[in-house]
């Protein structure tokens, strides 16, 4: 029989789990599935403004990292801060997109009503949607480039129009920390400009954005940091810091690069 699993103590400073300012705190987060690991001690410090790619093979945990970090799958081991106290969803602080694979396009709710779920935690849960807020919904899909499909049921989208729409959802929220899981994969090369240019507004006006992405090519393009998972964290810092030859090797294999695979010296 395997031994159990013990995940071990993370080393994130308690200056950082308590800073009132710094968007996201992750020390010794650890996430197993059936006792296999999917996430291993990870330590995560977010920037307090800028655009963060979590970055990984398949299978490394990059979509399980933001689902604990939301309290949406179960860990193991590990704290979580956000703005120096335990992360509350219900607070507007923190907005998220899940993967579109993840969402029933076939229920029947509208564009524009998608939008005004991002408003709940100012409206209150079970009160009424009132003009004034279907407004505001409005000009998020507006900003967004959506405003004339507001009344079009979700499921008649495009892949494109439907990230938009959330990601206009997750905007009305006007959140501090923004988790985008796979923003820019499968969609069109209209919505990508669409989504990308607003993450870089929200960036620009201090914000914190932390997506995952799949595509190394374009990594320095978008983002400015990077953390490379593969179970656990292989690096994190500046794109350029991140993705190195050994750094690659140490989370896809002894024989990848950038553009393709290549022979390169195994990690020590």
């Amino acid at each position: 029989m395997a031994p159990p699993l013990q995940p071990v103590e993370g080393g994130v400073g308690l200056r950082h789990r308590l800073d009132p300012e710094r968007p996201l705190a992750v020390s010794g987060l650890s996430v197993a599935y059936h006792d296999r690991p999917v996430l291993w001690n990870v330590d995560f410090v977010a920037p307090r403004s800028g655009l963060v790619a979590i970055l990984g093979p398949n299978g490394a945990g990059k979509s399980t990292f933001l689902k604990a970090v939301l309290g949406l799958v179960p860990a193991l081991a590990g704290e979580i801060r956000s703005f120096g106290r335990p992360l509350d969803r219900r607070s507007g602080l923190v907005a998220y997109v899940p993967q579109r694979s993840s969402v029933d396009w076939e229920f029947p709710i509208t564009a524009l009503e998608v939008v005004a779920m991002g408003l709940y935690h100012r409206i209150g849960w079970f009160r009424p949607v009132r003009r004034r807020h279907l407004e505001a919904a409005r000009a998020q899909l507006d900003r967004v480039g959506l405003a004339d499909l507001a009344d079009r049921q979700i499921g008649q989208l495009s892949g494109g129009q439907q990230q938009r729409v959330f990601l206009a959802r997750a905007l009305a929220q006007d959140a501090r920390l923004y988790l985008l899981d796979e923003p820019l994969a499968g969609i069109d090369a209209a919505s990508e400009r669409v989504v990308i240019g607003l993450m870089r507004e929200l960036a620009a006006a201090g914000r914190t954005v932390i997506a995952v992405h799949h595509d190394l090519e374009s990594v320095a393009d978008v983002f400015d940091r990077a953390m490379l998972l593969n179970v656990r964290r292989i690096a994190e810092g500046p794109v350029a810091e991140v993705l190195t030859a050994g750094n690659l090797a140490r989370a896809y294999g002894s024989a990848f690069r950038l553009g393709g695979p290549v022979a390169v010296a195994s990690p020590g």
